[in-house]
């Protein structure tokens, strides 16, 4: 049996799937990670304070998946702006 084809999802496809993300950051939902549950399935999980874990989003690869989660919400954050630096501990 032959592996079923996977075509990369289009950018304006990721464009949409981060807005359905925004959408539930709206609603308190924080994005947490992504995780393969299958051979051809990954889910991306996010965290509601009344259920915990929950899946936000499925795709048939991990790029998508990736790149999906790199633009998705986080909490507290403004994505135009870069992460602030990191500080070291203290020793």
């Amino acid at each position: 049996m032959s592996e079923p084809s996977i075509t990369p999802a289009e950018p304006e496809d990721i464009d949409d799937k981060v807005a359905a993300l925004a959408d539930l950051a709206a609603l308190g939902v924080e994005v947490d990670g992504e995780v393969r549950i299958a051979e051809s399935t990954w889910v991306l999980y996010g965290r509601i304070n009344y259920d915990g874990e929950i899946i936000v989003g499925e795709y048939h690869d991990a790029a998508e998946a990736s790149a999906v989660l790199r633009a998705a919400p986080r909490p507290g954050a403004d994505h135009d702006d870069p992460p602030p630096p990191r500080e070291e501990p203290h020793v």
